[in-house]
Protein backbone atom coordinates (compact mmCIF):
# COMPACT_ATOMS: atom_id res chain seq x y z
CA UNK A 1 0.00 0.00 0.00
CA UNK A 2 1.45 3.70 -0.50
CA UNK A 3 -0.62 6.57 1.14
CA UNK A 4 0.42 10.42 0.71
CA UNK A 5 0.00 11.82 4.08
CA UNK A 6 -0.59 15.82 3.58
CA UNK A 7 0.51 18.14 6.50
CA UNK A 8 3.49 16.25 6.93
CA UNK A 9 6.55 18.50 7.76
CA UNK A 10 9.42 16.76 9.11
CA UNK A 11 12.26 18.36 11.39
CA UNK A 12 10.08 17.09 14.54
CA UNK A 13 12.62 15.11 16.30
CA UNK A 14 10.65 13.22 18.32
CA UNK A 15 12.55 10.15 18.21
CA UNK A 16 10.58 8.42 20.75
CA UNK A 17 7.17 8.28 19.70
CA UNK A 18 4.77 6.33 21.83
CA UNK A 19 1.66 5.11 19.78
CA UNK A 20 -1.01 3.35 21.36
CA UNK A 21 -2.54 1.24 18.88
CA UNK A 22 -6.01 1.54 17.52
CA UNK A 23 -8.93 -0.66 18.46
CA UNK A 24 -9.34 -3.45 16.16
CA UNK A 25 -12.99 -4.80 17.48
CA UNK A 26 -15.06 -1.52 16.96
CA UNK A 27 -18.26 -3.35 15.70
CA UNK A 28 -20.87 -1.29 13.58
CA UNK A 29 -24.58 -3.12 13.63
CA UNK A 30 -27.72 -1.68 11.68
CA UNK A 31 -30.62 -3.55 12.22
CA UNK A 32 -34.54 -2.79 13.00
CA UNK A 33 -35.86 -3.06 16.60
CA UNK A 34 -38.78 -2.38 18.39
CA UNK A 35 -37.41 0.91 20.28
CA UNK A 36 -34.73 3.31 20.26
CA UNK A 37 -33.73 6.68 18.12
CA UNK A 38 -33.44 6.22 14.27
CA UNK A 39 -30.53 6.10 12.29
CA UNK A 40 -28.33 7.40 15.39
CA UNK A 41 -25.14 5.78 16.33
CA UNK A 42 -25.83 3.85 20.45
CA UNK A 43 -22.52 2.32 21.70
CA UNK A 44 -23.43 -0.65 23.70
CA UNK A 45 -21.07 -2.90 25.61
CA UNK A 46 -23.40 -5.00 27.54
CA UNK A 47 -27.10 -6.52 27.04
CA UNK A 48 -28.32 -5.08 29.89
CA UNK A 49 -28.02 -1.56 27.89
CA UNK A 50 -28.83 -2.78 24.44
CA UNK A 51 -32.23 -4.19 25.85
CA UNK A 52 -32.84 -1.00 27.59
CA UNK A 53 -32.64 1.42 24.71
CA UNK A 54 -33.74 -1.19 21.68
CA UNK A 55 -36.49 -3.13 23.56
CA UNK A 56 -36.14 -6.29 21.48
CA UNK A 57 -36.84 -7.47 17.50
CA UNK A 58 -33.68 -7.97 15.28
CA UNK A 59 -31.11 -5.38 16.21
CA UNK A 60 -31.44 -6.94 20.09
CA UNK A 61 -30.83 -10.62 18.76
CA UNK A 62 -27.87 -9.00 16.98
CA UNK A 63 -26.58 -7.44 19.57
CA UNK A 64 -27.07 -10.03 22.29
CA UNK A 65 -25.65 -12.39 20.12
CA UNK A 66 -22.65 -10.89 19.30
CA UNK A 67 -22.03 -9.96 23.11
CA UNK A 68 -22.37 -13.18 24.34
CA UNK A 69 -19.98 -14.63 21.29
CA UNK A 70 -17.09 -11.52 22.86
CA UNK A 71 -18.18 -8.25 21.15
CA UNK A 72 -16.35 -5.94 23.34
CA UNK A 73 -17.49 -2.57 21.58
CA UNK A 74 -20.97 -2.24 19.43
CA UNK A 75 -22.20 0.74 17.52
CA UNK A 76 -25.73 0.02 17.18
CA UNK A 77 -28.01 1.95 14.72
CA UNK A 78 -31.46 1.73 14.44
CA UNK A 79 -32.97 1.76 10.71
CA UNK A 80 -36.74 1.87 10.69
CA UNK A 81 -38.92 2.30 7.37
CA UNK A 82 -41.62 5.49 6.67
CA UNK A 83 -44.27 3.07 8.88
CA UNK A 84 -42.70 3.50 11.78
CA UNK A 85 -44.93 4.43 14.29
CA UNK A 86 -45.67 5.45 18.00
CA UNK A 87 -48.34 3.58 19.90
CA UNK A 88 -51.02 5.84 21.33
CA UNK A 89 -54.38 6.37 22.83
CA UNK A 90 -56.34 9.46 23.29
CA UNK A 91 -58.40 10.98 25.59
CA UNK A 92 -61.46 13.25 25.24
CA UNK A 93 -63.17 15.71 27.45
CA UNK A 94 -67.11 15.69 26.83
CA UNK A 95 -66.08 14.31 23.22
CA UNK A 96 -63.19 17.05 22.42
CA UNK A 97 -60.23 16.32 21.50
CA UNK A 98 -57.81 16.49 25.14
CA UNK A 99 -54.64 14.64 25.71
CA UNK A 100 -52.83 12.38 24.02
CA UNK A 101 -50.28 9.56 25.40
CA UNK A 102 -48.01 7.97 22.98
CA UNK A 103 -44.79 5.84 23.55
CA UNK A 104 -41.70 7.66 24.06
CA UNK A 105 -40.20 6.50 20.38
CA UNK A 106 -41.72 4.71 17.55
CA UNK A 107 -42.28 1.10 17.52
CA UNK A 108 -44.20 -2.13 18.83
CA UNK A 109 -43.17 -2.26 22.55
CA UNK A 110 -44.92 0.49 23.84
CA UNK A 111 -48.29 -1.44 22.58
CA UNK A 112 -50.81 -2.61 25.87
CA UNK A 113 -49.25 0.18 28.19
CA UNK A 114 -52.18 0.86 30.33
CA UNK A 115 -53.37 4.16 31.20
CA UNK A 116 -56.25 4.92 33.62
CA UNK A 117 -57.52 8.54 34.70
CA UNK A 118 -59.56 9.38 37.40
CA UNK A 119 -60.96 12.28 38.53
CA UNK A 120 -61.35 13.80 42.16
CA UNK A 121 -63.57 17.47 41.63
CA UNK A 122 -61.16 19.58 38.95
CA UNK A 123 -58.20 17.46 39.42
CA UNK A 124 -57.62 14.77 37.31
CA UNK A 125 -54.56 11.63 37.74
CA UNK A 126 -53.35 9.76 34.78
CA UNK A 127 -51.80 6.47 36.17
CA UNK A 128 -49.17 5.09 33.43
CA UNK A 129 -48.72 1.21 34.11
CA UNK A 130 -45.79 -0.66 32.58
CA UNK A 131 -46.83 -4.34 31.50
CA UNK A 132 -43.25 -5.74 31.53
CA UNK A 133 -42.52 -4.19 35.41
CA UNK A 134 -45.81 -3.79 36.61
CA UNK A 135 -44.40 -0.07 37.98
CA UNK A 136 -47.32 2.33 38.24
CA UNK A 137 -46.66 6.33 37.58
CA UNK A 138 -48.61 8.17 38.73
CA UNK A 139 -49.75 12.11 38.08
CA UNK A 140 -52.45 14.70 39.44
CA UNK A 141 -52.85 18.13 38.49
CA UNK A 142 -56.00 20.87 38.12
CA UNK A 143 -55.18 21.61 34.93
CA UNK A 144 -54.25 20.16 31.21
CA UNK A 145 -50.93 21.87 31.00
CA UNK A 146 -50.08 21.19 34.80
CA UNK A 147 -51.11 17.48 33.99
CA UNK A 148 -48.76 17.26 30.63
CA UNK A 149 -45.89 19.12 32.46
CA UNK A 150 -46.21 16.41 35.13
CA UNK A 151 -46.30 13.53 32.95
CA UNK A 152 -43.24 14.30 30.97
CA UNK A 153 -41.25 15.48 33.73
CA UNK A 154 -41.75 12.78 35.94
CA UNK A 155 -41.25 9.26 33.81
CA UNK A 156 -39.05 8.17 30.70
CA UNK A 157 -41.87 5.86 29.46
CA UNK A 158 -44.22 7.52 27.47
CA UNK A 159 -44.78 11.90 25.56
CA UNK A 160 -47.98 13.31 27.06
CA UNK A 161 -49.00 15.37 24.53
CA UNK A 162 -51.75 18.18 24.45
CA UNK A 163 -54.52 18.20 22.05
CA UNK A 164 -57.31 20.76 23.96
CA UNK A 165 -57.91 22.77 26.80
CA UNK A 166 -59.94 20.94 29.14
CA UNK A 167 -58.94 18.00 31.28
CA UNK A 168 -60.14 14.61 30.13
CA UNK A 169 -63.13 12.29 31.21
CA UNK A 170 -62.49 9.64 33.80
CA UNK A 171 -61.70 6.32 32.08
CA UNK A 172 -60.02 2.70 32.50
CA UNK A 173 -58.42 0.66 31.14
CA UNK A 174 -57.36 2.39 28.22
CA UNK A 175 -54.14 0.56 26.31
CA UNK A 176 -51.67 2.08 23.72
CA UNK A 177 -51.71 0.46 20.33
CA UNK A 178 -51.03 0.74 16.51
CA UNK A 179 -47.10 1.20 17.58
CA UNK A 180 -45.04 -0.21 14.72
CA UNK A 181 -41.27 -0.79 14.35
CA UNK A 182 -41.09 -0.19 10.41
CA UNK A 183 -39.71 -3.72 9.84
CA UNK A 184 -40.41 -3.38 5.95
CA UNK A 185 -36.73 -1.77 5.19
CA UNK A 186 -36.40 -0.77 1.62
CA UNK A 187 -32.90 0.19 -0.06
CA UNK A 188 -33.31 3.65 0.99
CA UNK A 189 -33.12 3.09 4.93
CA UNK A 190 -30.21 0.53 4.34
CA UNK A 191 -28.28 3.05 2.40
CA UNK A 192 -28.64 5.76 4.57
CA UNK A 193 -27.17 3.47 7.35
CA UNK A 194 -24.55 2.79 5.53
CA UNK A 195 -24.18 6.62 4.42
CA UNK A 196 -23.67 6.54 8.31
CA UNK A 197 -21.26 4.38 9.09
CA UNK A 198 -18.58 5.83 7.15
CA UNK A 199 -18.67 8.70 10.02
CA UNK A 200 -16.91 6.44 12.34
CA UNK A 201 -13.34 5.65 11.02
CA UNK A 202 -12.79 3.27 14.16
CA UNK A 203 -15.30 1.16 12.90
CA UNK A 204 -13.52 -2.71 11.76
CA UNK A 205 -16.83 -4.95 10.95
CA UNK A 206 -20.08 -3.49 9.63
CA UNK A 207 -22.98 -6.02 9.65
CA UNK A 208 -26.20 -4.92 8.21
CA UNK A 209 -29.23 -7.06 9.07
CA UNK A 210 -31.41 -8.47 6.46
CA UNK A 211 -29.46 -6.66 3.97
CA UNK A 212 -29.34 -10.55 1.69
CA UNK A 213 -29.22 -9.26 -1.70
CA UNK A 214 -26.34 -8.34 -4.21
CA UNK A 215 -27.48 -4.90 -4.66
CA UNK A 216 -27.52 -4.43 -1.14
CA UNK A 217 -23.83 -6.21 -0.60
CA UNK A 218 -22.61 -3.85 -3.89
CA UNK A 219 -22.93 -0.58 -1.82
CA UNK A 220 -21.58 -2.09 1.58
CA UNK A 221 -18.56 -3.26 -0.11
CA UNK A 222 -18.37 0.07 -1.72
CA UNK A 223 -18.40 1.90 1.39
CA UNK A 224 -15.68 -0.42 2.57
CA UNK A 225 -13.38 0.02 -0.76
CA UNK A 226 -14.09 3.74 -0.02
CA UNK A 227 -13.16 3.65 3.67
CA UNK A 228 -9.77 1.52 2.77
CA UNK A 229 -8.85 3.00 -0.39
CA UNK A 230 -8.70 6.80 1.03
CA UNK A 231 -6.66 5.74 4.01
CA UNK A 232 -10.33 6.91 6.45
CA UNK A 233 -10.12 3.13 8.29
CA UNK A 234 -10.43 -0.24 7.58
CA UNK A 235 -13.24 -2.46 7.88
CA UNK A 236 -14.77 -6.14 6.68
CA UNK A 237 -18.63 -6.33 5.62
CA UNK A 238 -19.97 -9.41 7.33
CA UNK A 239 -22.60 -10.16 5.10
CA UNK A 240 -26.20 -11.95 5.84
CA UNK A 241 -26.96 -14.72 3.51
CA UNK A 242 -30.63 -15.28 3.33
CA UNK A 243 -31.95 -17.28 6.01
CA UNK A 244 -31.79 -20.74 6.07
CA UNK A 245 -35.58 -21.93 6.13
CA UNK A 246 -36.58 -25.82 6.60
CA UNK A 247 -40.02 -26.91 7.17
CA UNK A 248 -38.12 -28.88 10.30
CA UNK A 249 -35.19 -26.81 11.60
CA UNK A 250 -33.57 -29.53 13.63
CA UNK A 251 -34.30 -31.98 10.70
CA UNK A 252 -33.56 -30.76 7.18
CA UNK A 253 -34.86 -32.56 4.08
CA UNK A 254 -31.27 -33.24 2.13
CA UNK A 255 -33.42 -31.45 -1.16
CA UNK A 256 -34.15 -28.47 1.29
CA UNK A 257 -29.87 -28.03 1.91
CA UNK A 258 -28.77 -28.74 -1.43
CA UNK A 259 -31.60 -25.39 -2.61
CA UNK A 260 -30.10 -23.32 -0.23
CA UNK A 261 -26.51 -24.23 -0.56
CA UNK A 262 -26.86 -23.43 -4.44
CA UNK A 263 -28.27 -20.57 -3.96
CA UNK A 264 -25.48 -18.97 -0.89
CA UNK A 265 -22.75 -19.82 -3.71
CA UNK A 266 -24.45 -17.89 -6.50
CA UNK A 267 -24.92 -15.26 -4.64
CA UNK A 268 -21.81 -15.37 -2.97
CA UNK A 269 -20.23 -15.46 -6.33
CA UNK A 270 -21.61 -11.76 -7.03
CA UNK A 271 -19.43 -10.34 -4.12
CA UNK A 272 -15.89 -11.27 -5.30
CA UNK A 273 -14.32 -8.82 -2.89
CA UNK A 274 -11.36 -9.27 -0.54
CA UNK A 275 -13.55 -7.19 2.63
CA UNK A 276 -16.18 -9.92 2.21
CA UNK A 277 -17.42 -12.02 4.62
CA UNK A 278 -19.75 -14.99 4.76
CA UNK A 279 -21.28 -17.36 6.91
CA UNK A 280 -23.42 -19.94 5.95
CA UNK A 281 -26.52 -21.66 8.08
CA UNK A 282 -28.41 -20.93 11.34
CA UNK A 283 -27.97 -21.41 14.96
CA UNK A 284 -30.28 -21.90 17.77
CA UNK A 285 -30.43 -18.97 20.37
CA UNK A 286 -32.05 -17.92 23.84
CA UNK A 287 -32.82 -14.46 24.09
CA UNK A 288 -32.52 -12.62 27.02
CA UNK A 289 -36.03 -13.20 27.80
CA UNK A 290 -35.96 -16.89 27.67
CA UNK A 291 -37.03 -17.43 24.48
CA UNK A 292 -34.92 -19.70 21.77
CA UNK A 293 -35.29 -19.60 18.13
CA UNK A 294 -33.09 -19.78 15.07
CA UNK A 295 -31.09 -17.16 13.31
CA UNK A 296 -28.24 -16.59 11.52
CA UNK A 297 -24.92 -17.22 12.65
CA UNK A 298 -23.60 -13.45 11.15
CA UNK A 299 -23.69 -11.92 14.42
CA UNK A 300 -21.93 -14.70 16.85
CA UNK A 301 -18.88 -14.66 13.46
CA UNK A 302 -18.48 -10.99 14.55
CA UNK A 303 -18.66 -11.08 18.27
CA UNK A 304 -15.71 -14.04 17.84
CA UNK A 305 -14.03 -12.16 15.39
CA UNK A 306 -14.13 -8.73 17.72
CA UNK A 307 -12.65 -10.68 20.52
CA UNK A 308 -9.62 -12.13 18.67
CA UNK A 309 -6.25 -11.08 18.35
CA UNK A 310 -5.10 -9.23 15.37
CA UNK A 311 -3.49 -12.89 13.73
CA UNK A 312 -5.37 -15.17 15.25
CA UNK A 313 -7.93 -17.49 12.84
CA UNK A 314 -11.55 -18.58 13.70
CA UNK A 315 -10.88 -22.00 12.20
CA UNK A 316 -11.46 -24.29 15.42
CA UNK A 317 -12.62 -21.70 17.63
CA UNK A 318 -15.74 -22.64 19.90
CA UNK A 319 -18.87 -19.98 19.55
CA UNK A 320 -20.32 -20.74 23.24
CA UNK A 321 -23.68 -19.11 22.48
CA UNK A 322 -24.73 -21.73 19.93
CA UNK A 323 -27.20 -24.64 21.04
CA UNK A 324 -27.50 -26.26 17.77
CA UNK A 325 -26.77 -25.88 13.72
CA UNK A 326 -28.95 -26.18 10.83
CA UNK A 327 -28.27 -27.74 8.41
CA UNK A 328 -25.41 -30.01 9.85
CA UNK A 329 -23.28 -29.91 6.49
CA UNK A 330 -22.34 -33.47 5.32
CA UNK A 331 -18.47 -33.78 4.67
CA UNK A 332 -19.43 -33.50 1.00
CA UNK A 333 -21.34 -29.91 1.68
CA UNK A 334 -18.13 -29.17 3.94
CA UNK A 335 -15.62 -29.39 1.11
CA UNK A 336 -17.74 -27.04 -1.21
CA UNK A 337 -18.53 -24.55 1.20
CA UNK A 338 -14.41 -24.17 1.54
CA UNK A 339 -14.16 -24.10 -2.13
CA UNK A 340 -16.20 -21.15 -2.54
CA UNK A 341 -15.02 -19.47 0.53
CA UNK A 342 -18.18 -19.42 3.06
CA UNK A 343 -17.52 -19.98 6.47
CA UNK A 344 -19.84 -22.32 8.11
CA UNK A 345 -20.25 -24.38 11.48
CA UNK A 346 -19.12 -28.28 12.04
CA UNK A 347 -19.95 -30.52 14.70
CA UNK A 348 -16.31 -32.13 16.38
CA UNK A 349 -17.23 -34.75 18.88
CA UNK A 350 -16.07 -34.16 22.43
CA UNK A 351 -15.62 -30.41 21.41
CA UNK A 352 -19.14 -28.87 20.06
CA UNK A 353 -19.74 -26.82 17.26
CA UNK A 354 -17.02 -25.01 16.41
CA UNK A 355 -15.86 -22.68 13.18
CA UNK A 356 -14.64 -24.78 9.87
CA UNK A 357 -13.18 -21.91 8.01
CA UNK A 358 -11.43 -18.93 8.11
CA UNK A 359 -11.66 -16.87 4.87
CA UNK A 360 -13.35 -13.48 3.19
CA UNK A 361 -14.42 -13.79 -0.18
CA UNK A 362 -11.81 -12.52 -2.08
CA UNK A 363 -11.44 -12.52 -6.44
CA UNK A 364 -9.65 -15.08 -7.67
CA UNK A 365 -6.13 -14.83 -7.38
CA UNK A 366 -5.66 -12.71 -4.35
CA UNK A 367 -2.78 -13.14 -2.32
CA UNK A 368 -5.42 -12.26 0.75
CA UNK A 369 -7.49 -14.61 0.88
CA UNK A 370 -7.90 -15.27 4.76
CA UNK A 371 -9.58 -13.07 7.32
CA UNK A 372 -6.95 -12.71 10.17
CA UNK A 373 -4.36 -12.07 7.05
CA UNK A 374 -6.06 -9.39 6.03
CA UNK A 375 -6.58 -7.96 9.51
CA UNK A 376 -2.72 -7.90 10.18
CA UNK A 377 -2.19 -5.97 6.72
CA UNK A 378 -5.16 -3.39 7.46
CA UNK A 379 -3.91 -2.70 11.01
CA UNK A 380 -0.68 -2.29 9.95
CA UNK A 381 -1.41 0.25 7.56
CA UNK A 382 -3.78 1.75 10.20
CA UNK A 383 -0.99 1.93 13.16
CA UNK A 384 1.62 3.99 10.79
CA UNK A 385 -1.13 6.30 10.02
CA UNK A 386 -1.71 6.46 13.41
CA UNK A 387 1.80 6.98 14.86
CA UNK A 388 2.11 10.14 11.58
CA UNK A 389 0.06 12.19 13.77
CA UNK A 390 2.67 13.63 16.17
CA UNK A 391 4.61 14.94 13.01
CA UNK A 392 1.33 16.87 11.64
CA UNK A 393 1.92 20.61 11.46
CA UNK A 394 5.77 20.69 12.22
CA UNK A 395 8.27 23.17 10.74
CA UNK A 396 9.84 22.37 7.54
CA UNK A 397 12.87 20.75 7.33
CA UNK A 398 14.95 21.65 4.24
CA UNK A 399 17.67 18.69 5.02
CA UNK A 400 15.74 15.99 5.34
CA UNK A 401 16.99 14.33 8.15
CA UNK A 402 13.13 14.64 9.24
CA UNK A 403 12.10 12.24 7.18
CA UNK A 404 14.75 9.65 8.75
CA UNK A 405 13.01 10.15 12.00
CA UNK A 406 9.74 10.44 10.62
CA UNK A 407 10.39 6.73 9.16
CA UNK A 408 11.99 5.69 12.29
CA UNK A 409 8.55 6.73 14.13
CA UNK A 410 6.20 4.76 11.34
CA UNK A 411 8.18 1.52 12.21
CA UNK A 412 7.90 1.55 15.43
CA UNK A 413 4.45 -0.01 16.00
CA UNK A 414 5.26 -2.29 12.74
CA UNK A 415 8.24 -3.61 15.50
CA UNK A 416 5.79 -4.26 18.14
CA UNK A 417 3.53 -6.05 15.62
CA UNK A 418 6.12 -8.81 14.64
CA UNK A 419 6.70 -9.10 18.85
CA UNK A 420 3.60 -9.91 19.02
CA UNK A 421 3.59 -12.76 16.04
CA UNK A 422 1.27 -10.46 14.18
CA UNK A 423 2.73 -10.04 11.04
CA UNK A 424 5.82 -11.62 9.79
CA UNK A 425 7.63 -8.74 8.00
CA UNK A 426 7.54 -5.67 6.32
CA UNK A 427 9.11 -2.78 4.54
CA UNK A 428 8.80 0.85 4.58
CA UNK A 429 9.97 3.73 3.11
CA UNK A 430 9.39 7.31 3.48
CA UNK A 431 10.19 9.80 0.89
CA UNK A 432 9.57 13.81 -0.13
CA UNK A 433 10.95 15.62 -3.31
CA UNK A 434 11.69 19.03 -2.76
CA UNK A 435 8.60 20.22 -4.17
CA UNK A 436 6.79 17.81 -1.49
CA UNK A 437 8.66 19.28 1.46
CA UNK A 438 7.10 22.75 0.17
CA UNK A 439 3.44 21.08 0.47
CA UNK A 440 4.35 19.41 3.71
CA UNK A 441 4.10 16.16 1.84
CA UNK A 442 5.76 12.82 2.52
CA UNK A 443 5.13 9.61 0.91
CA UNK A 444 5.19 6.08 2.77
CA UNK A 445 5.38 2.92 1.34
CA UNK A 446 4.62 0.11 3.12
CA UNK A 447 4.84 -3.66 2.13
CA UNK A 448 3.49 -5.56 4.93
CA UNK A 449 4.18 -10.07 4.95
CA UNK A 450 1.66 -11.81 6.91
CA UNK A 451 2.10 -15.38 5.29
CA UNK A 452 0.30 -17.22 8.68
CA UNK A 453 -1.77 -19.78 6.44
CA UNK A 454 -0.88 -22.71 8.81
CA UNK A 455 -3.23 -23.96 11.20
CA UNK A 456 -2.12 -26.56 13.88
CA UNK A 457 -4.70 -29.58 13.54
CA UNK A 458 -5.21 -31.79 16.07
CA UNK A 459 -6.09 -35.56 15.10
CA UNK A 460 -6.87 -38.25 17.45
CA UNK A 461 -4.40 -41.43 16.61
CA UNK A 462 -5.73 -44.95 17.79
CA UNK A 463 -2.93 -47.14 18.69
CA UNK A 464 -3.72 -50.81 18.53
Amino acid sequence: MTQVIKDVYTSYLSGAVVVTPPPNNVEFVAAPAMGGPVLQKVTISDKMTAKSVFKGGEMLKALEERIDAGSQVIYAVRMASDNAAYATVAFLASAAPSLTIRGKEKGTWWNDIEVDITADGENRTVEIIDPGTDDVYAFTASTLDALVDAINAGQNLVTAVKDGTALPDAVSGQALSDGNDGNDLANADYLAAITLSEDYPDVNWVHFVGAADAGLWASILTSCDHMIEDGIGERFALLDLPVFNPADPEHPTTNEIENYKSAVFALGATAKNRNAVFIAGNGQFTGSDGTVYWNRLTSTLSGVLASSTVSRSLLGQVPVNVSAISPEWSRGSQVELVTNHVNHLRFQPGVGFIFALSENNPPTGDSYNRVEKLRAVYSAGKQVRAAAIPHLGRPNDSAGEGLKILEEDLKRPLDLMIQQDEIDSYELTVSSTSEQRAQGLAVVTLQVNSLKAFEIILENIHLD
